[in-house]
C-alpha cells in the first residue's frame, strides 16, 4: 500500500479509505458504542489499568497496520478523521448519548491509532550509513 512519491506527493485515496474503515472497525472492537465490556474488566482491575490496556491495546494495532500495510500517516490520519465524523455521528444516532464523554474516548483512540501508526513508520525508516 506504501506509494511513497515525496514529500509533496497528493494524498492516496484508497490508504484514507482503508484507513478509515480500519479505525471503525478498531473503533468498534476497543469501544463497543452501548455495550463497553470493559466494564467487566475495570471492576476487577479499576479504571485507570483498563483505560491503560485500552490505550496500549490502540497503539499495538496501530502499530501492527502501518507495518503491515506501510500506509503514510497523513493517510491514516485523513482515514482516521473520516471515521471519526461518521463514527460519531453513528453514535449520536444509534445511541442518543447523555453526555459528549464519547467525543472524547473515541478522540483518544483515534489518536492513539494515528501515533500507534507514526511509530510503525519510525521504525521502518532505514538506519543511515553514517549511523553504523
Amino acid at each position: 500500500m506504501n506509494a511513497d512519491a515525496g514529500a509533496g506527493a497528493t494524498v492516496n485515496v484508497r490508504e484514507v479509505a482503508v484507513s478509515a474503515v480500519f479505525a471503525v472497525v478498531t473503533g468498534i472492537v476497543l469501544w463497543p458504542p452501548g455495550a463497553v465490556y470493559w466494564t467487566a474488566v475495570a471492576a476487577a482491575v479499576g479504571e485507570a489499568a483498563t483505560l491503560a490496556l485500552v490505550v496500549v491495546a490502540a497503539l499495538a494495532l496501530g502499530a501492527a497496520f502501518g507495518a503491515l500495510t506501510g500506509v503514510r500517516v497523513r493517510e491514516f490520519a485523513a482515514g482516521g478523521a473520516v471515521a471519526y465524523a461518521v463514527g460519531m455521528a453513528a453514535v449520536a444516532v444509534a445511541v442518543s448519548p447523555d453526555s459528549p464523554a464519547h467525543l472524547v474516548l473515541y478522540g483518544a483512540l483515534a489518536v492513539c491509532l494515528v501515533v500507534g501508526v507514526a511509530a510503525a513508520r519510525v521504525r521502518a525508516v532505514p538506519a543511515r550509513p553514517s549511523d553504523h
